[in-house]
């Protein structure tokens, strides 16, 4: 049993989401911080017996730690917890995530202003489509992922299932306004080939959480992050652009939790050296099957070259430098997450000969 000490509440209580996070500025966000007055947030909650916390839970009953078995009343009935190890889940900043996540929701229906991108000019509309198409291919991936392990992971660690179920409402809510995007004019879904269908498939089907959360957490939402850059600064509308702004800042905190847990697996780990080898075999084996681990697909690189024109920016030259840009981005990432230095370097000579190999 461990206990969550003063200087783990400090961080859970102070830490910024993220180094890529927002300035903030819609209703909901503005309480954000709201949840450190409170006389029951999570990081107080933790001040509690709740805050010990067990190396690993039994797989049995509907319970969250320290609610007790009555003596002598028999055995509780087996569950189909799979995740059942600390170490497999936690952060000390969950305390911070949780709250900051129920604090920032926002609604796709009356925070965008829709009206800004009606009557759109039908090339730009097109390619805006074309985007947003493909984001939302990725949005629900990101919503299918953790809806499919919450009911795999032990009530005994019911924070993680708090922001899990938090961060399924995230992408719901990002795949909605993706589609109200995309019939906003009546243009609709872009026709596509089966490509990306095939490289994010796999990420549904992983059995390991840990995996999944460096794959998708780390590495494909931290993605995401990065491209909704690209698209903030070529929208062409109020309303992709708000788009892009709100759900980025969603997407900076799942980005937080992914490398906050690998941190925290790390640090902790008896064997650090073997969790950041595992690490390099996961995204060795993803850049095996994911072209798009590397670049964008073509029509989105066309689409942002056609966003790019009216702004007088060379916005095909920015997506192919993209790859690049990206790469730096997740090797900051992994560092952040206190990989160990011989697998950092090996994740760069992986990118490094699959970039070679283009």
């Amino acid at each position: 049993m461990s206990t969550i000490d003063e200087a783990e509440l400090a961080v859970a209580q102070q830490a910024p989401d993220s180094p890529d996070a927002l300035r903030r500025g819609d209703r909901g966000a503005l309480q954000s911080r709201r949840w450190l007055q409170s006389e029951v947030s999570t990081a107080k909650l933790w001040e509690t017996p709740f805050g010990e916390l067990p190396q690993e839970a039994p797989a049995t009953g509907l319970r969250v730690r320290t609610h007790e078995v009555t003596e002598g009343e028999g055995d509780l009935p087996p569950m189909g917890w799979t995740v059942n190890r600390l170490e497999q889940v936690w952060t000390p900043r969950l305390a911070h995530l949780v709250e900051q996540a129920n604090a920032s929701q926002w609604n796709a229906s009356i925070d965008i202003p829709w009206d800004a991108a009606i009557g759109l000019d039908d090339t730009l509309e097109d390619a805006a489509c074309d985007v947003f198409t493909w984001l939302l291919q990725q949005e629900l991936v990101a919503h299918h992922v953790p809806s499919s392990w919450i009911p795999k992971i032990n009530p005994a660690f019911l924070e993680v299932k708090l922001f899990l179920s938090g961060k399924v409402m995230d992408e719901a809510r990002h795949a909605e306004v993706c589609v109200k995007r995309l019939w906003l004019n009546g243009h609709g879904p872009s026709t596509t080939g089966p490509q990306s269908d095939s490289f994010l498939a796999p990420l549904t089907q992983l059995d390991d959480y840990e995996q999944a959360s460096l794959l998708v957490d780390v590495l494909g939402e931290g993605q995401i992050l990065d491209i909704f850059k690209i698209v903030y600064d070529l929208a062409p509308d109020e309303a992709t652009r708000r788009i892009v702004l709100l759900s980025r800042r969603d997407e900076a905190r799942h980005v937080s939790y992914g490398v906050a847990r690998l941190r925290h697996r790390i640090e902790t780990a008896r064997d650090p050296e073997a969790v950041g080898a595992q690490v390099v075999d996961w995204i060795a084996d993803r850049i095996a099957v994911s072209d798009e681990f590397f670049t964008l697909p073509e029509t989105v690189q066309r689409a942002l070259d056609v966003l790019g024109r009216p702004k007088g920016i060379d916005a095909r030259s920015r997506a192919r430098a993209f790859p690049a840009e990206s790469n730096r981005f997740r090797s900051a990432r992994l560092e952040a997450a206190g990989l160990p230095p011989s697998a950092q370097r090996r994740i760069k000579q992986l990118l490094a000969s699959h970039k070679a190999l283009q």
